[in-house]
């Protein structure tokens, strides 16, 4: 046959790599008889692809007063290309002749600075591979593809708003046989937004239910949501949801008030890859607290957005800025004016009762999609040491955008 086998080796056997990282390695190719090639070429190449099909109607005419309905599939898709370099490792110039033995070739490759994670979800993916041809005159060519990973890593204290507390507060009317009831308040605060898997998110709820319908449960859930976007034959988006983590708490009846801290354990093996540098997929998380109320009425449900990373969010200490307590709106009838408000949950952490937070006059409040409603410029009271997940140093890492570089095209 002449060429009996052909391996990419890699020297980091994990073939695990970052970007701008230098990929090392060897190609080895074994001949069992001579044989003449005309060139042995091994290519690196990076893409992301997004497709997805839906069934489309269409009404076909047959007659004047006749017309058919026709169901036809349309193929959404995108492709978007990182790099694709090609190296001569025999050849180059013109035909060789191998003889029987064994060939090792070794490479070396940079990847550029600024590339997504890999990644594969349900409707796209994000993928790096090696690919070595063998090029033989009047016969089938020779192939042998690896893959390899690249995880791009995520680097929290690139965003200082990361570090900034968040609060969201939505309200609801309901009504009940033509009678209008007070309204349920639900404030959903957090002393941050940026968390990496293994640690916990802080989340202060507030329920104010003034109205007449009784709230059975409260679900607090960190949800996932991909989106993948087509170029062709239209710009479309198509999307993939996810609950991660969810834990659940006890409702409020009507016409009561009740303040709660938990925390939600994000799993420690969950992936979260870095999609910064694909334009045709995208990856959000959201801090979802649900209502779950008695009856056909909706749930009433609070979000707020956040980051997970790879690196842990610091902060100088200088700017220790967090605050882990939260002061209710509405204290509960039970507690004194002059007495300290233990907020249960999270270490039964205390809040003097002077150090009410307060909503100034110029307080901007931001309407999103969803129909949220955002409160900022809150001011906190100041908490002497925060618990965990978050870590301070004197010195916040600072990482610098590398350009990316020049890739050669085939």
């Amino acid at each position: 046959m002449g060429v009996e086998n052909v391996q990419i080796i890699f020297d980091d056997p994990t073939a695990v790599f970052t970007p701008g990282q230098t990929i090392t390695g060897r190609v080895l190719i074994v001949i069992s008889s001579s044989v003449k090639i005309k060139n042995i070429k091994l290519k690196f190449r990076g893409e992301a692809n997004v497709r997805w099909t839906e069934t489309k109607s269409r009404t076909r005419t047959q007659t004047r007063n006749n017309n058919r309905g026709e169901n036809h599939s349309v193929s959404y898709h995108a492709r978007e290309e990182y790099f694709k370099n090609k190296f001569f490792l025999v050849g180059a110039k013109g035909e060789s002749q191998l003889e029987v033995g064994e060939y090792v070739y070794p490479f070396n490759f940079s990847l550029p600075h600024e590339l997504p994670s890999t990644f594969k979800g349900v409707y796209g993916k994000v993928f790096y591979i090696a690919k070595v041809k063998i090029n033989i005159p009047w016969r089938t060519n020779i192939e042998k593809e690896l893959m390899f990973e690249v995880i791009s890593p995520t680097h929290l204290n690139n965003e200082p708003s990361l570090a900034k507390p968040k609060t969201a507060l939505k309200e609801k009317y309901y009504c009940c046989c033509l009678c209008k009831s007070g309204p349920m308040t639900l404030i959903v605060h957090i002393p941050g937004s940026g968390f990496l898997p293994g640690q916990s998110i802080p989340v202060t709820v507030e329920l104010d239910n003034n109205s007449n319908v009784d709230v059975d449960t409260i679900k607090i859930k960190l949800d996932r949501t991909l989106e993948y976007r087509s170029q062709f034959p239209s710009s479309k988006i198509n999307y993939e949801h996810n609950e991660i983590v969810n834990v659940y708490i006890d409702g409020v009846e009507k016409h009561d008030s009740k303040t709660r801290v938990e925390q939600l354990q994000i799993p420690n093996g969950l992936t979260v890859p870095n999609l910064k540098h694909c334009e045709i997929i995208t990856d959000k998380y959201f801090l979802n607290v649900e209502a779950h109320v008695k009856g056909a009425h909706l749930n009433e449900v609070a979000s707020i957005k956040i980051q997970l990373g790879s690196t842990p969010l610091t902060i100088a200490s200088n700017d220790r800025q967090f605050d882990y307590s939260f002061q209710p709106s509405n204290p509960l009838p039970s507690v004194g004016v002059n007495e300290p408000i233990s907020v249960p949950g999270y270490a039964q952490l205390v809040v003097p009762s002077n150090q009410l937070y307060t909503v100034p006059q110029n307080a901007s409040f931001h309407n999103a999609e969803n129909g949220m409603i955002f409160v900022q410029n809150i001011q906190l009271s100041e908490f002497p040491n925060p618990p965990p997940p978050y870590q301070f140093s004197e010195d916040p890492e600072i990482t610098s955008a590398i350009p990316m570089t020049t890739i050669e095209k085939f």
